[in-house]
């Protein structure tokens, strides 16, 4: 099921991302101004599309949990490894390049196995390429998800959401920080459930009316934009509420009145997953480039610096999505058996 919404939501989260990693680079290059500190909810978006799609794609089939975990290992795991190893090669070969990364046996073999692990040069849970920490609860709600799909269809959307509920509830043991506990009993995970739920009531023909869709999303955005300091509240208050709200609300406008076709939007969309994983890397480079070359000093050679790089990590995914990402998912699928139709 297309949904072109879910399509061009894709482009802005993953754009929200880079410009939040942006201000790492323009700060080593002497900006000390005001920076966005919401961006970093491109994320809380991207979890809310994920369970949304995830139960769009399965409701309805005759789908396996095996075949789902390996259709989803398919998507998600070439492109990461290979970003992946591309870092490590880096932190083996020329260390000196990385900002924040130092080579440990044991972290990154956990990166490897979407094992969340506290990095060896920031202490933060975070794999070798360090957007990878999302697809740690990814790969885990996968796992959640297709042992839910061996369930009846009626009972999938109350069990996922049962056990989500159950693990952040372990919050009240106070895990220690920079423990596995700590991390998957987050109540980041219950943003899976919220996009769970609004697909199953997308497929119900529930939706808002189109005004109220276009409130939703300006609402959304709203919330976020009073930029509270990260961890003013749980996150799935602070970031979760407004992403499910402008899901809902971007949903519910191309339910009731269609969504038009921007080709840009759309290509960004469809390379949203490489321009996540690559962008750090992208960014890193430039930056490195400009400072050693003392090129952006000034608060135009900043601002110049600003315009080309978010250029720069755009066409390089762009590129990577096409001539990598799209080629290995088309060959990895092709090893998978086609699945019969159900009787």
């Amino acid at each position: 099921m297309d949904v072109v919404s879910i399509q061009y939501l894709r482009a802005v989260a993953a754009m929200m991302v880079v410009v939040h990693h942006l201000h790492l680079q323009l700060a080593r290059l002497g900006y000390d101004g005001f920076w966005p500190q919401w961006l970093p909810a491109g994320v809380d978006i991207f979890f809310v599309i994920s369970g949304t799609i995830m139960w769009l794609t399965t409701a309805g089939r005759a789908v396996t949990p095996g075949r789902f975990m390996a259709k989803r290992i398919v998507r998600i795991v070439p492109l990461y490894w290979l970003l992946t190893s591309v870092v490590v090669a880096v932190m083996v070969v020329l260390p000196a390049v990385l900002q924040t990364s130092r080579f440990a046996l044991d972290h990154v073999v956990a990166s490897y196995l979407f094992v969340p692990w506290p990095h060896p040069a920031t202490g933060l849970m975070e794999p070798a390429l360090i957007p990878g920490w999302t697809l740690n609860y990814e790969m885990f709600f996968y796992l959640l998800f297709g042992l839910a799909l061996a369930l009846p269809a009626a009972a999938r959307l109350a069990a996922v959401t049962a056990a989500l509920l159950a693990l952040v509830g372990l919050q009240a043991l106070e895990p220690r920080p920079g423990t596995a506990l700590a991390f998957y009993s987050s109540s980041i995970v219950l943003e899976f459930a919220c996009g769970m739920a609004l697909a199953w009531a997308y497929r119900r023909g529930l939706s808002l009316p189109a005004w109220a869709g276009a409130l939703g999303v300006a609402a959304g955005f709203a919330l976020l934009a009073l930029d509270l300091p990260d961890g003013t509240l749980p996150r799935l208050v602070q970031w979760g509420f407004p992403a499910v709200l402008i899901v809902a609300g971007a949903v519910s406008i191309e339910h009731r009145h269609g969504m038009p076709r921007l080709a840009f939007a759309h290509v960004l969309g469809d390379a949203s997953y490489s321009l996540y994983l690559s962008h750090t890397i992208v960014l890193a480079a430039f930056g490195r480039f400009a400072l050693d070359a003392g090129l952006a000093y000034r608060p135009a050679g900043r601002a110049l610096f600003a315009v080309t790089a978010l250029a720069l990590v755009t066409i390089v995914a762009i590129l990577l999505y096409r001539l990598v990402e799209r080629p290995l998912l088309g060959l990895m699928s092709g090893r998978l058996r086609p699945q019969p139709e159900p009787p």
